[in-house]
C-alpha cells in the first residue's frame, strides 16, 4: 500500500510499529466478518479503516482520502438480515428472495444521504464529501468528526448546567428542526450519535433509514434504551417529527442530570420521571417544564413540535405556537387532535409481522390490558355510566393535579421566577429560604464587590457562605482577565437576606488571541499550548523533513507565530514524518 505506516485505527502515521503510539490500535488486527477488511481500497481513494458502529441498516469505518491526505468516515449500506459477504470478497451476496427489499432499502441509503448533503451547511450537521456505488451496494464518504461522543463527556467528565448546555444544544435543535422542514426525521438521537467537537460544539450523526431504528420491520432495529421513544418498540403508534422531540429531550434530561431516563417500555408502566432535588434547583423551571413536555411517553400528551420545544427551552413564558393546518396538532384540553390532514408525516415502514421481536411484546400486551372489557360492561344503566364517568373525571382531575404539583409546583417553590432565560438576568425567588426561621429571614448581609476576583477563587469560597453566587454568563472582555468577573447582578453594599442569588458574568479575555510558538513540539504539546492561549488545533497536514523528529510540528499553515487573531480560531499545522 502506497501510505506505508498509516494506522487503520485513526488513520495518523504510526511509523514502523506494529501498535500505534496514538490509539493502541494493533495492526494486522482483523474485521469481524461481514465488514470489510482494514485497509480496503474503495474506488482507488479511499482507505478503510477500523468499524466505528453499526446499526440494522449498515455500518460506518474511519477511512482516509489518499486525495485529499484527510481523515473521513466512510458508511457502508449493508443491512444484515438481507445480505451477507464472504471472506476475502468484498462483493455483497442478496440473500435469496431478498433483492427487491434490499434494492427499495439501498435506494431510501442515497436519497437520505442526499438529503443530508442539502443540508452540510447547518452547524451540527456532518457534511458529506461524496456517495457511490460499488460491490453491490453504497457509501457515503463524511468528514470526520474530531471529537468524542456526548456519552463518554458527561460519563467521564460531569454533568452540565443550563448555562453550559444551552449554547449546545440550540444549534443542535435548529438544525433538526431544518432536517424535519424537508420531511428528514432521524430517529437514533441519543449521546452515542452527537459528537462534542474538540472546538466545544455538538455534530449529530447517524442519519438514516427509519426502520433501523423501528421494531418489526425488514431490518434489525437498533434501540437506545432511554432515548428511543414508545411508538419505536412497536409496530402501532404513529412515528414521526415528536419521535425526535423525546430523543433530544431525554439527551437534554441526561446531560443536566447525569441521569439516563429508563427505558419507554418500563416508563408505560410507570411513566413518573424522578430529578434529585439538588438538581431540579439548578435548572430553570421552564426547562423542567419543556422536558416533562418533550419526554411525555403518549404521543398525544408530548410535546408534537421541535420548535414548540425549542420555544418553550428558550422562553420563561413560551410564546403561542400557531398550529400548522397539515403538520401541527392542536389542542382540545390536555389531549392532542389532529387537524385536517395531520398524520401525513408519519414515517411509512417496511413491517415483517410473521416475526414480531419477542423483547417488545409487553407494549402490546400492555395495550391488550387496557382495551380488554368487564362481562358486566353490558348491564350498567345509563344512569349508572354518569355517575361512573364522574367519579372517574374526578379521578383524573386528582391525577393531572397530582403530576403537576410534582413536575412543576414542587420545583418552582424551590427555584427562581423565571424571566427571559437569554438575557442572563438572575432568576430571584421572592423567598430566600423556606426552611430557615423567622429571625434569620431579618438578617440582612451587605454583598460584597466581586468585580475583578478570580471567578475560581469566588465559586465555593466559604468566605461568601450567606449569599448564592453564580455563574449566569460569560463574554469576551478587553479590560478583564480570562476568568475574572466583570459584572455581579446585586450591587457591592446592598444589604440581602441570606442565600440571596446574585449571578456573576465572567470574562472571556480579549478576543483577539497572540498565535504561540509551537513549532518544534509535539501534536499533543501544540494542543496543549494553543488551548492555553484559547485556540485550538485544525487540520494536520504531514511530510517529511531532515530537520525535525517525526511527530513535531514543523510549521504553521497560513499565519505566523505572534499574528493576532480571534479567540477560538483552528491553528492549521504541517507535521513531521521524519527523514525520507
Amino acid at each position: 500500500m502506497e501510505f506505508k505506516g498509516l494506522c487503520l485505527g485513526c488513520m495518523t502515521n504510526k511509523g514502523d510499529s506494529a501498535e500505534c503510539p496514538r490509539c493502541g490500535y494493533i495492526e494486522g488486527t482483523p474485521q469481524v466478518p461481514p465488514y470489510l477488511e482494514p485497509g480496503t481500497l474503495l474506488i482507488d481513494k479511499y482507505i478503510v479503516g477500523k468499524r466505528l458502529r453499526t446499526d440494522g441498516e449498515g455500518v460506518t469505518y474511519i477511512g482516509f482520502d489518499i486525495t485529499s491526505k484527510k481523515r473521513v468516515t466512510v458508511r457502508e449500506y449493508l443491512p444484515k438480515t438481507l445480505c451477507s459477504r464472504v471472506k476475502d470478497d468484498d462483493h455483497i451476496i442478496i440473500a435469496s428472495g431478498n433483492k427487491l427489499v434490499y434494492q427499495d432499502y439501498m435506494q431510501d441509503f442515497m436519497e437520505i444521504g442526499r438529503a443530508v448533503a442539502k443540508l452540510s451547511g447547518l452547524p451540527a450537521i456532518v457534511p458529506i464529501v461524496e456517495m457511490f456505488e460499488a460491490n453491490n451496494t453504497a457509501y457515503i464518504v463524511s468528514e470526520y468528526v474530531d471529537g468524542k461522543p456526548l456519552e463518554d463527556i458527561i460519563k467521564r467528565a460531569r454533568r452540565f448546567t443550563w448555562e453550559e448546555a444551552r449554547p449546545l444544544f440550540m444549534p443542535l435543535i435548529s438544525t433538526i428542526i431544518s432536517a424535519h422542514s424537508i420531511g428528514l426525521v432521524h430517529f437514533g438521537i441519543s449521546p452515542e450519535n452527537i459528537m462534542m467537537t474538540r472546538n466545544g460544539t455538538l455534530k449529530l450523526q447517524g442519519f438514516g433509514s427509519p426502520d433501523a431504528h423501528l421494531a418489526e420491520t425488514e431490518l434489525e432495529p437498533k434501540f437506545y434504551d432511554g432515548f428511543s421513544a414508545i411508538e419505536q418498540y412497536s409496530l402501532e403508534g404513529k412515528k414521526g417529527k415528536w419521535t425526535d422531540v423525546y430523543g433530544i429531550s431525554a439527551v437534554i434530561f441526561y446531560s443536566l442530570t447525569g441521569k439516563k431516563p429508563p427505558d419507554a417500555v418500563s416508563r408505560s408502566y410507570e411513566p413518573r420521571l424522578n430529578m434529585p432535588a439538588e438538581v431540579a434547583q439548578t435548572i430553570p423551571t421552564h426547562v423542567v417544564t419543556a422536558l416533562a413536555g418533550g419526554l411525555q411517553v403518549k404521543i398525544d400528551t408530548r410535546t408534537h413540535s421541535m420548535e414548540e420545544l425549542k420555544d418553550q427551552l428558550s422562553n420563561p413564558v413560551p410564546r403561542r405556537v400557531e398550529p400548522s393546518p397539515v403538520t401541527a396538532p392542536s389542542r382540545v384540553g390536555d389531549a392532542y387532535v389532529d387537524e385536517p390532514g395531520y398524520g401525513d408525516e408519519e414515517i411509512p415502514t417496511r413491517t415483517v409481522q410473521q416475526r414480531p421481536p419477542e423483547r417488545r411484546k409487553a407494549v402490546a400486551q400492555t395495550a391488550e390490558r387496557h382495551e380488554a372489557k368487564s362481562d358486566d360492561d353490558d348491564e350498567i344503566s345509563p344512569y349508572k355510566y354518569g355517575i361512573m364517568s364522574g367519579l372517574i373525571g374526578f379521578v383524573v382531575l386528582g391525577v393531572i393535579a397530582f403530576i403537576c404539583i410534582r413536575l412543576i409546583v414542587l420545583p418552582m417553590m424551590n427555584k427562581q421566577d423565571p424571566d427571559d432565560d437569554y438575557s442572563g438576568e438572575l432568576y430571584i425567588s421572592s423567598q430566600d429560604d423556606m426552611n430557615s426561621d423567622s429571625s434569620e429571614e431579618r438578617v440582612l448581609y451587605e454583598v460584597p464587590n466581586l468585580i475583578n476576583k478570580e471567578w475560581s477563587k469566588v465559586n465555593g469560597n466559604e468566605k461568601y457562605a450567606n449569599y448564592d453566587i453564580r455563574l449566569t454568563s460569560e463574554e469576551y472582555n478587553e479590560k478583564y482577565e480570562e476568568g475574572r468577573i466583570i459584572a455581579q447582578t446585586v450591587e457591592a453594599g446592598t444589604g440581602v437576606p441570606k442565600n440571596t442569588p446574585i449571578g456573576v458574568t465572567v470574562s472571556l479575555g480579549s478576543k483577539m488571541r497572540t498565535v504561540p510558538n509551537i513549532i518544534g513540539m509535539t501534536v499533543s504539546e501544540a494542543s496543549s499550548e494553543l488551548n492555553k492561549a484559547g485556540l485550538s488545533l485544525g487540520d494536520q497536514a504531514e511530510e517529511y523533513s531532515d530537520d525535525y523528529e517525526m511527530g513535531k510540528i514543523i510549521r504553521l499553515n497560513g499565519i505566523n507565530v505572534g499574528d493576532k487573531i480571534q479567540a477560538n480560531s483552528m491553528i492549521n499545522v504541517v507535521v513531521s514524518l521524519g527523514s525520507e
